[in-house]
């Protein structure tokens, strides 16, 4: 049984940034966290104690019997994530899940099933297009004519100081973001068929495919400085810009003229500036200092939650992006390593 608004009770498995963050959003949300699990009881202790009455537990399961949760918060590594689900799934607790759900789409079919089997929701953190900007972006996108080109390229810094190997899992994991932002704007969704993947070097993936005659790409490198999180969505009368670590939009007009195209690069950076000062406005209110969009899917969540309704991103839609990400990761070299590395 639900609570109410103000007393939602949250779990958070693993203690370690993202669950710092899960927590804040937690309370930003109306909710109240609960329990905190992690094998490393001090950085359990350590969130929990930030919050008025929060258990500490080294053990999900000790968790799970000893409170009494509405919802639970995975934030804990990708190897864990089905384990973790499927006893709070046992439990009746629902599941905010960091991305990837799970390793695989058949895993993630399995879990969907058996939450379904229980009346239990589940929902990824695909954040991204609850952001400010990916909101805006759909409201342009008539704009910009008939889509050509959808292109993401994403250089993080997140595997900094880890060995080489591991740096294609990071790259491997941060694919739903690019995938789950692709599918809210094209119109016939994502497919597995149709995809082509290259791995250059340890960290780097480009990837190239198509749906329904719109070409797409993803570059996603460990690697490549500056550290950057774009998204482009080019059309046949106009250009969509989305910054995804700061999460706004702007879009350029396709006009073609020769005074357009001398002051193209002027015209594009004061919109980029106007879109990005906005924004931080906007942020600054929200208190929103990181991470934005996490924030408002987990309140669309919870209201689902509260309203039972359904989740804000369907199991049909986390389904697909699982498969099509499978098909990437299938079809490069460190498929392998991919999955050793789980099961260990």
């Amino acid at each position: 049984m639900i609570s109410n608004a103000a007393s939602l009770r949250a779990g958070i498995a693993g203690a370690g940034l993202m669950g710092r963050w899960h927590a804040e959003a937690v309370r930003k949300a109306g909710g109240q966290v609960s329990a905190v699990a992690d094998l490393n009881l001090n950085l359990a202790r350590r969130l929990a104690a930030g919050y008025q009455n929060a258990r500490s537990f080294s053990n999900v399961g000790k968790m799970l019997n000893e409170t009494d949760l509405d919802v639970l918060h995975i934030c804990s590594p990708l190897s864990t994530h089905r384990s973790v689900a499927e006893q709070a799934i046992a439990a009746d607790v629902n599941l905010l899940i960091e991305k990837p759900l799970t390793p695989t789409a058949a895993e993630t079919v399995h879990l969907y099933t058996e939450a379904a089997e229980r009346g239990v929701l589940i929902c990824p953190v695909h954040q991204f297009i609850f952001q400010d900007g990916a909101l805006k972006a759909k409201e342009l996108l008539s704009q910009i004519g008939q889509l050509v080109h959808i292109s993401a390229v994403t250089c993080s810094a997140g595997g900094a100081g880890l060995p080489l190997e591991q740096l294609d899992i990071i790259a491997a994991d941060i694919l739903p973001h690019p995938l789950s932002l692709m599918q809210i704007f094209l119109s016939d969704g994502l497919s597995e068929r149709h995809w082509e993947a290259v791995r250059p070097r340890c960290g780097e993936l480009r990837i190239s495919g198509e749906v329904a005659g719109t070409t797409l790409s993803i570059f996603i490198s460990m690697n490549g400085r500056p550290t950057t999180n774009s998204f482009q969505i080019i059309g046949t009368n106009g250009t969509i810009h989305l910054n995804l670590f700061h999460g706004y939009a702007f879009m350029e007009p396709g006009t073609v003229s020769r005074a357009r195209k001398i002051a193209h690069p002027f015209e594009s950076a004061l919109r980029s500036l106007s879109a990005a000062t906005i924004n931080l406005g906007r942020r600054t209110a929200r208190g929103e200092t990181a991470y934005p969009g996490l924030q408002r899917l987990v309140v669309s969540f919870y209201h689902a939650l509260q309203t039972k309704s359904p989740p804000p991103i369907t199991p049909d839609d986390t389904i697909a992006i699982a498969r099509v990400r499978d098909s990437i990761i299938h079809s490069t070299e460190f498929v392998k390593r991919e999955r050793e590395y789980v099961r260990s």
